[in-house]
């Protein structure tokens, strides 16, 4: 762990900052699911009156998909500061794997905002935006799996 004896606020700015450009996509998509998700739970109502969003009301209440898409984000964040800054430590030695459940969990919200748009028949510009993201972290998934699996072989090996 190379910033092991640094302090904790500037051993995070280490870690985030020499991860980032790998994980890019990861941390943009996750701001936007905590985006999303703050301005479903904003004063104004997202899902009422649009049939676009018709298909997601009748699964949850927009509440409930603005604190779903917040958690799963700040869940996200998480996972990407301690895979960027405690790489050494028994928790990091996970965080590959947990890269690719929050992934898993994003593409679960992508497809249904998409699938729920594609089915409202509203013409609606989502549909160039939705897919693409969910497309983004199906990539994400297979870079953290092949992560998770560099690092099962690792330990395996005895290296971690």
């Amino acid at each position: 762990m190379p910033y092991r004896n640094y302090p904790l606020p500037v051993r995070l700015y280490l870690g985030i900052h020499d991860h980032f450009p790998a994980r890019r996509s990861e941390w943009v998509l996750a701001g936007i699911l905590i985006t999303w998700g703050v301005i479903l739970l904003g004063p104004h109502h997202t899902f009422a009156g649009n049939p676009a969003w018709r298909q997601m009301a009748a699964i949850m209440s927009e509440d409930t998909w603005g604190w779903v898409a917040i958690v799963v984000g700040a869940f996200r964040f998480l996972a990407l500061v301690i895979n960027g800054t405690f790489a050494g430590t028994w928790y990091g030695r996970w965080s590959p794997h947990v890269r690719a459940l929050a992934s898993f969990l994003s593409c679960f919200l992508w497809l249904q905002i998409s699938f729920g748009l594609w089915n409202s028949d509203a013409a609606t510009t989502g549909l160039a935006v939705y897919p693409g993201l969910l497309v983004l972290d199906a990539m994400n998934i297979i870079a953290a799996t092949k992560d998770a699996a560099n690092m099962d072989r690792s330990v395996a090996d005895g290296a971690s």
